[in-house]
């Protein structure tokens, strides 16, 4: 019999940070979000009746989250444009727009967009290392929200446990 154990939703696994999309090669406006994060790990209990160790997943999770908290979230290489360091300044240039942000305030980020979905693949990349490895666990999802109404789900199947 298969368990889902579902971790975040409040609290610890709540960040803000601001954010500027791409879209057809220009940076949407500067705003920010509350965003929210929730995992949910489906699989197999041990013989103890125990999917993992909650405790393993949290600690993870927040570790993920930390360097995104009140920060503005970039690409390190933009979908369209480009972004380098210069003088303490991130610099984003898109189209004939150029963006500059002081580098303190800016988590870069190896993602081609910052969208929802960019970034819930991106933090499900990052706690794959606290989950990886749980004998019975099946399948990782993250759900990043960005509104109450507005959320992006990252899924991955670890091919082990599923054979």
């Amino acid at each position: 019999m298969s368990f889902q154990i579902e971790i975040g939703g409040a609290g610890d696994y709540v960040f803000s940070a601001a954010h500027a999309g791409i879209h057809d090669g220009q940076m949407e406006p500067l705003h920010g979000h509350t965003f929210t994060v929730t995992v949910r790990l489906t699989g197999d209990p041990d013989a103890a009746g125990m999917l993992l160790d909650f405790h393993q997943v949290k600690r993870g999770l927040k570790k993920v989250i930390e360097p995104l908290k009140r920060r503005t979230l970039l690409p390190e290489t933009p979908v369209a444009g480009t972004s380098h360091l210069e003088d303490g300044q991130v610099i984003v240039e898109c189209g004939k727009d150029w963006y500059g942000f002081p580098e303190r305030v800016v988590a870069l980020l190896p993602v081609p967009n910052t969208t929802t979905e960019e970034l819930a693949g991106y933090l499900l990349g990052q706690l794959m290392p606290y989950v990886d490895g749980a004998p019975g666990l099946h399948r990782v999802e993250l759900v990043l929200a960005e509104a109450p109404d507005t959320r992006a789900t990252a899924s991955a199947v670890l091919t082990e446990a599923a054979s």
